[in-house]
């Protein structure tokens, strides 16, 4: 007959009394399937929290990549609009350059432009400054060409500053200092009659005395009152080039004198048809008004 219960008895070293502990037979049997199980379990739980412990790491390894790689990308976006910028003003100037020059062939003059940039100026960084990130380094390659582009633009405005009388009639510089109000362009009139008429110039509003600068050589044609305009400052460049300054407080030269680029024609005013203190700027190509800041090659 099995066991019902099994005794586990105590004997002290002393002259006390045993004891005893009597523990029934199915006690044990249940321990005996349980253990395992308990110790599987316990196992089983250590493995899981090991597990998620390296997971909590991992993605605590992956949030500070990913805040560097946002990083990165607002850097590299910062770059980029950087140098969109920077070919936007270089592509800006070439446009202009093609537009007030008319040395050479539309076609010859695509050519040089479109011809490889020097080798001395894309020159590759030393292998100590290369970026080991490749997009980083892309990046400067892109930078280098940009800056190539620019040089060989100004290589090429140098090369036309050779045919100097042509370049002198050119009304390359802004008259007046001051802010651009008014383009070129049909426009409602400023005189409050809600009418549209093509402005033939631009309006560069500064205060009365500031000085008018000829932005090319020339021989002044005019110079006194012209309906609509007050005061008025005409200067033949040759080549076919004419630039109109009105709206004056003072002028300062006379009809037949040679004027240098730079050289003071008149003062800012509000004579003639005006709402305020400004010069009004017209460039004249063969007798016909054409936009005055294609002409002007300064940012």
């Amino acid at each position: 007959m099995a066991n019902r219960f099994y005794t586990i008895m105590i004997v002290p070293e002393n002259a006390h009394k045993p004891r005893q502990f009597h523990i029934p037979a199915w006690t044990i049997r249940l321990s005996l399937i349980l253990l395992p199980i308990l110790i599987l379990l316990g196992i089983t739980i250590l493995l899981d929290y090991r597990y998620i412990a390296s997971q909590i790491n991992e993605n605590r390894e992956l949030q500070t990549e990913n805040r560097k790689l946002r990083q990165d990308v607002q850097f590299y976006q910062s770059r980029l609009d950087s140098m969109e910028s920077s070919l936007e003003r270089i592509e800006n100037f070439s446009s202009r350059l093609k537009m007030i020059t008319n040395l050479m062939d539309r076609d010859q003059l695509s050519q040089q432009m479109e011809a490889p940039l020097p080798s001395s100026v894309i020159a590759e960084k030393p292998a100590e400054l290369k970026s080991s990130n490749p997009v980083e380094f892309n990046f400067d390659q892109i930078t280098n060409r940009s800056y190539a582009l620019e040089q060989n633009l100004h290589e090429l405005y140098e090369l036309l500053s050779d045919q100097r009388s042509f370049l002198n009639a050119l009304p390359t510089k802004k008259p007046s200092g001051g802010v651009f109000t008014s383009g070129f362009g049909v426009r409602v009139s400023p005189m409050g009659d809600a009418t549209e008429k093509m402005h033939e110039g631009l309006d560069i509003a500064a205060s009365v005395g500031t000085p008018i600068l000829t932005p090319a050589a020339g021989t002044v044609v005019f110079a006194g009152k012209k309906s609509g305009y007050g005061q008025i400052v005409m200067v033949d460049h040759g080549y076919g080039l004419e630039t109109w300054y009105g709206h004056t407080s003072r002028v300062l030269v006379r009809p037949g004198q040679k004027i240098k680029r730079g050289q003071a024609i008149a003062l800012v005013g509000n004579s003639g048809r005006s709402t305020g203190s400004h010069l009004h700027y017209e460039v004249h190509v063969n007798g016909i008004p054409v936009d005055p800041i294609n002409y002007i090659l300064e940012n």
